[in-house]
C-alpha cells in the first residue's frame, strides 16, 4: 500500500499520534482545515432526501419475527427458510438500519439505529434491488429508516438474487472526524452487515456478502455520485446472480455538497470493474450456548458506554464470541485480558490462549493507546484488529477495515446474547505495533472493548415507535 497515494496516504494522514489531538488535522494541504468539526451550522441531515413523486411502499410494522436463537445464527446453524415478502424483507432492513431509538441532544433529535456507529454518526444509506419479493414490486429501492418504507428511486436491476446496496456518505461522519470517517465509513458498514447477515441467516435466507464488485456499475444503480456518497458492500439473499445492472436511471436524492477530497482520492484508487465472489462463511460452530431470539437480543444491543471494571467475565464470554466472530475472517485479532475468570492478564494473539505474548496488567497501557477512553480499562478484555501493510492496496484496505467492523458488530451481538456489554473504540494508530509487538508496519483497525455493563441499555423500539433514550456519558481516565 503506497503511502503517498490513495487509501495508503489517507491512512497516513489520519492517523492518531500522541503529538497531536485528535481532533487537529494534519499539516498537510490534501487534507481540509476548513471545516470545523461538530459545528452546529454544517450538521449534515441523518438521511438522505428524496423528491417527491417517487413511489413509495410502506413496510409492515409487524415483523415476522423467525424466534432463532442468537447463538444459533452466529455460529452459523443453518435456520428454516422463511418466505422472503415485504415483511421479511422489512424485517431485515429494519434489524440492521431501523431507527430503534431517539434521543436530545444539544438541541437536536439523534436517530439511533439498530446497527451501532462510531460517535452516532450513522453514516451510511441502504437500498434493496429486489426481485420476486412478494408484495414489493421488482425495482431498486432506497429503505427510509425513519418512516420504514421502501422508495423506488429506479427500475429494476438485471439479475437474479434481491441484493442490499451498502452505501457511505463521506460528510455525515467526516463532520465529526473529518478524513478519518473514511475508515468509520467501513467499521460503521461492517458493523452494520453483520446484522443485516444475522436477520438473513435468522430467517434461512442463504447471505451472501460481497466486497469486491463493479463500483461504477453499483454507483449508477443507487445513484450514487462516488464523491458525496459510495457503495461499499453488497448482501444478496440466496446464491443467484446479485441483481446489480442497471436498466434505467436513477433519482440521485439530496445530499449536503460537501467533498472531502481525500476521501474521493481514497475510494477511487480502490474502484475496480468485475463482480467477486461472495465472503467464505466458515465452518459452523459445534458448542451453541442458549440465548434469546436474534431479533430480541437486537433491539437490546447498544453501544455500551461504561463498564465495571471490578467485575469479570467468565472465560466462555471470550472464547465463544470470538470464535463466533472470527468464523470465515482471517485478519489478525489480538486480546489484551484485564479481568477474565481462568486466563492470566495480559495479551494474547487468537486463538492462542495457553500463553500471553505479555503477561501482566495493561489497563494503562490500553487506556493511553485508546485515547484516555476509560472502557479501553474497564473492559474485562479487549479485542484488537491489525493486519501488516505491505499485501495491502487500495481495495484490500477496504476490505481489511470492512473486516474489522464485521467482528465487531459479531463481538457486540454475541456479547449481548450472552449478558456481557461491548463498544467498539478507536485508538492512536503510532502505538499499536509497540502495544503487539509487531512490526512497525502494522496496520491498526478496529478496537472493540468487552465487559460487564454498568447499567442496561433500554431496549429498542420498534418500527414508527422508537423508544426515547437519556445518552450516557463516557468516562474518561482512570475510573
Amino acid at each position: 500500500m503506497d503511502l503517498d497515494s490513495g487509501a495508503g496516504l489517507l491512512h497516513r494522514l489520519t492517523s492518531y499520534t500522541p503529538d497531536r489531538e485528535w481532533d487537529t488535522p494534519a499539516d498537510d494541504p490534501r487534507v481540509r482545515r476548513d471545516l470545523v468539526p461538530n459545528d452546529p451550522a454544517t450538521l449534515p441531515p441523518p438521511v438522505k432526501g428524496y423528491p417527491g413523486g417517487l413511489p413509495v411502499l410502506a413496510l409492515p410494522r409487524d415483523l415476522p419475527d423467525p424466534g432463532t436463537p442468537a447463538t444459533a445464527v452466529l455460529a452459523g446453524v443453518p435456520a428454516p427458510a422463511r418466505p422472503l415478502d415485504a415483511a421479511q424483507l422489512g424485517r431485515v432492513l429494519f434489524l440492521g438500519a431501523g431507527v430503534v431509538r431517539t434521543a436530545a441532544r444539544a438541541g437536536r433529535r439523534v436517530l439511533f439505529r439498530a446497527s451501532g456507529s462510531a460517535g452516532a454518526r450513522f453514516p451510511l444509506e441502504v437500498y434493496a434491488s429486489t426481485r420476486g419479493v412478494a408484495g414489493v414490486p421488482d425495482g431498486v429501492h432506497w429503505y427510509d429508516a425513519v418512516e420504514h418504507a421502501l422508495v423506488q428511486v429506479a427500475p429494476a436491476a438485471a439479475g437474479a438474487a434481491t441484493t442490499l446496496v451498502v452505501t457511505g456518505v463521506p460528510w455525515r461522519t467526516g463532520w465529526r472526524y473529518a478524513e478519518r470517517g473514511w475508515r468509520h465509513l467501513y467499521w460503521d458498514a461492517g458493523t452494520l452487515l453483520s446484522q443485516l447477515s444475522a436477520a438473513t441467516a435468522g430467517a434461512g435466507l442463504a447471505p451472501r456478502l460481497r466486497s469486491l464488485f463493479p463500483d461504477a456499475t453499483v454507483r449508477e444503480l443507487v445513484g450514487a455520485d462516488g464523491v458525496h456518497e459510495y457503495p461499499l458492500a453488497l448482501l444478496s439473499l440466496g446464491d443467484g446472480e446479485p441483481a446489480i445492472t442497471p436498466t434505467g436511471a436513477a433519482t440521485p436524492g439530496e445530499l449536503p455538497p460537501v467533498e472531502l477530497p481525500l476521501c474521493t482520492g481514497a475510494q477511487r484508487a480502490g474502484e475496480r470493474d468485475d463482480l467477486g465472489a461472495p465472503w467464505p462463511e466458515g465452518a459452523a460452530l459445534s458448542d451453541v450456548p442458549p440465548s434469546d431470539p436474534l431479533d430480541e437480543v437486537v433491539r437490546r444491543r447498544g453501544s455500551q458506554r461504561r463498564m465495571d471494571r471490578s467485575r469479570t467475565l467468565p472465560r466462555a464470554l471470550l472464547e465463544w464470541p470470538m470464535a463466533a466472530a472470527l468464523r470465515g475472517v482471517d485478519v489478525p485479532h489480538w486480546v489484551a485480558v484485564h479481568g477474565v475468570d481462568g486466563v492470566p492478564p495480559g495479551l494474547y494473539r487468537w486463538p492462542e490462549l495457553s500463553r500471553p505474548l505479555r503477561a501482566g496488567d495493561l489497563r494503562d497501557e490500553l487506556l493511553r493507546v485508546c485515547l484516555d477512553q476509560a472502557l479501553a480499562a474497564d473492559a474485562a478484555y479487549v479485542v484488537v484488529a491489525a493486519t501488516p501493510r505491505a499485501p495491502l492496496d487500495d481495495r484490500a484496505y477496504r476490505d481489511a477495515q470492512l473486516a474489522a467492523g464485521l467482528v465487531e458488530g459479531r463481538l457486540h451481538l454475541a456479547a449481548y446474547a450472552l449478558g456481557a456489554g461491548a463498544s467498539g473504540m478507536t485508538f492512536l494508530d503510532s502505538e499499536v505495533p509497540g502495544l503487539l509487538g509487531e512490526p512497525d508496519d502494522t496496520v491498526g483497525l478496529l478496537f472493540t472493548c468487552v465487559g460487564v455493563p454498568e447499567y442496561a441499555s433500554r431496549a429498542g423500539g420498534r418500527p414508527g415507535a422508537p423508544v426515547e433514550v437519556r445518552p450516557v456519558t463516557p468516562r474518561l481516565g482512570r475510573s
